[in-house]
């Protein structure tokens, strides 16, 4: 299999990512994009993080890529949930330009499902949202309310390491506001999304994604996952589902 790591640029912030692929893969094949949540957490040692699932999912068939949006990983920057838009947006273009694939669709998780949908419902490129343990806005998470506690663990846990950001505190949290799905998520038919979320999630309450699904157009389709917590990452039923289901999409598109 070939992993090559890659960097781009998105509002002068170097982002890092990694592209996964058989041997022999035609270059127009169909690209998947995984995009991770907001950390609330530094990584646990021996976690291997996307890795497993991008390798799977290049095994499957896809261009499989994984970005870190900035202030994660090896990615520059602070986080900045509109910025994460741009840096989506960064990675398609360098999907288009250097690997032409017949299709892109977008697999995000939390936060990145947020950042999918509101990047699909402006970009016409996206062809496919898969839409994990995804809030309908950050009402939820209590960012606006604990804002500070939020502020104080991003800078504990490098996802904000410039001491003057955000510059306005009101500006950052207005973009959790922009970005919320339950704005766009009626944008993106006649494209398909598929919902997953996990019936016992403690972060994000089902009845988020029940009210995107209902807010959606069609095609679209919702898969509970039963007993599941949040990360729905670590859940094999939830990453099979949105295997089977982006295998049949890539099945459809065009020849």
């Amino acid at each position: 299999m070939m992993e090559e790591f890659f960097s781009l640029d998105a509002d002068g912030i170097a982002l890092r990512g990694k592209i996964y692929a058989v041997e022999n893969l035609p270059v127009s094949s169909p690209a998947v994009v995984i995009l991770h949540g907001i950390p609330r957490s530094k990584p646990e040692p021996g976690d291997p993080g996307y890795a497993p699932m991008a390798r799977e999912f290049a095994q499957a068939g896809f261009q499989s890529l994984f970005l870190n949006f900035r202030g994660a990983g090896d990615s520059g920057g602070n986080f900045s949930i509109l910025g994460w838009t741009r840096d989506l947006n960064a990675a398609i273009d360098r999907l288009e330009q250097e690997y032409a694939p017949a299709g892109i669709a977008l697999l995000g998780f939390s936060g990145g499902a947020a950042v999918a949908i509101h990047v699909a419902a402006h970009d016409p490129r996206v062809s496919a949202v898969v839409a994990a343990s995804c809030p309908a806005n950050f009402g939820a998470l209590g960012v606006s309310i604990k804002v500070e506690d939020w502020l104080r663990n991003f800078k504990e846990i490098g996802l904000i390491r410039d001491p003057g950001f955000p510059a306005s505190v009101p500006d950052w949290l207005k973009e959790f506001e922009e970005v919320a799905p339950e704005k766009w998520v009626d944008k993106l038919s006649p494209r398909p999304i598929l919902f997953i979320h996990g019936e016992k999630d403690e972060l994000v309450p089902l009845e988020h994604a029940r009210l995107l699904f209902a807010k959606a157009g069609e095609p679209k389709e919702f898969f509970m996952v039963r007993d599941a917590p949040h990360r729905l990452r670590l859940s094999p039923v939830a990453i099979a589902k949105a295997k089977e289901w982006l295998l049949s999409w890539k099945q459809a598109l065009p020849r």
